[in-house]
């Protein structure tokens, strides 16, 4: 077992090193090692061309792998994490050198006892896979604690096969808002792709989604006060929505949630299933502008719930084919 002392930690960041130094030279890989601190600290930095595989990450803080510096190909894969602030973290050394991933992968990944986040990706990141990620959130978490981060200009990364559970604020006022995601992306995000992703258990959104040009197709979202939350323009293909519940704070549970003023998303083939002593509506509508959603072959059986609940502006709806012809149980 590798303890993070100071020759432990250069060692690991001189080798990544060599991995960038020439495009002729074979990549360098880490690998079948345990990296082990005492909770704070990173473990140790990306750079271009580092393969990092069957290695262990314990006890340790802000980014167990941190990207620091501009990186182009790293591959990260068959780990595991345990007690952690952050797996991945993505911040620059250099304010004035943006620190973008680019050409990444990151697969077949377990964290266990995160206390923040499992990945944060940032800057200019792009064309990235993480595939087959597992977080588990600490039982003591963070505040904004969230499963999978995008922000600033990342574009065009792929999630597939990745789950986020448990990521609930605790030691918030009852009367606060209660933040604490699954999945996030912001604004100026491009292009992301969730496949067969799983969100539960989180105190905000299972996907609390801003960009733009976002698809979802076969994801999952349990027991999230809002299991999906989309803040801008996109589609859905074929996701199932359970039970949302609140555990606290204010703001109330719903299976799709939409936000801001540029909403716009088809909701193709919505699968919905809730308890009959579940309220939480299946559509809700709190925007500062109408929301243009088409909702096509709609599978819903929340008897308990209303079907649409609206907050603010009035959305634009299309129901293809007509909401009398889709499947549709609910209270009203």
């Amino acid at each position: 077992m590798d303890y993070l002392d100071r020759r432990t930690f250069v060692s690991a960041i001189a080798l990544a090193t060599f991995a960038g130094c020439s495009r002729a030279a074979e990549a360098a890989t880490i690998e079948g090692r345990t990296f082990q601190g005492d909770g704070s600290g990173e473990g140790l930095r990306a750079q271009s061309g580092l393969i990092i595989r069957n290695s262990k990450f314990l006890n340790l803080g802000n980014g167990a792998i941190r990207v620091n510096v501009p990186t182009d190909g790293l591959v990260v894969e068959q780990i595991e994490g345990r007690d952690l602030y952050r797996f991945l973290e993505n911040t620059a050394s250099n304010r004035s050198s943006p620190a973008s991933l680019t050409n990444f992968k990151l697969r077949q990944i377990k964290g266990e006892d995160i206390r923040r986040a499992m990945t944060r990706i940032r800057y200019g990141s792009r064309n990235g896979l993480i595939e087959d990620v597992i977080a588990r959130a600490s039982a003591e978490t963070e505040r904004y604690c969230t499963g999978f981060v995008l922000d600033d200009e990342a574009q065009a990364i792929i999630y597939r096969r990745c789950e986020a559970h448990g990521f609930a604020e605790t030691g918030r006022s009852s009367s606060d808002y209660w933040n604490g995601d699954g999945f996030s992306d912001e604004r100026s995000n491009r292009n992301i792709r969730y496949l067969s992703c799983v969100a539960t258990g989180s105190t905000d959104g299972g996907f609390d989604l801003k960009s733009a040009d976002v698809r979802l197709v076969n994801c999952v979202a349990k027991g999230n006060k809002r299991n999906f939350r989309f803040w801008g323009t996109g589609e859905v293909e074929n996701c199932r929505s359970e039970d949302p519940r609140s555990r606290g704070g204010s703001g109330k549970p719903a299976h799709f949630s939409f936000h801001g003023g540029t909403a716009k998303y088809i909701i193709d083939r919505p699968v919905v299933r809730a308890a009959s002593d579940n309220d939480a509506p299946v559509f809700l509508f709190d925007n500062d502008a109408p929301a243009n959603i088409e909702i096509r072959n709609a599978d819903i059986d929340a008897p308990g719930a209303p079907l649409l609940r609206v907050e603010n502006s009035e959305p634009n709806i299309s129901w293809v084919p007509a909401r009398e012809d889709q499947n549709i149980k609910t209270a009203d």
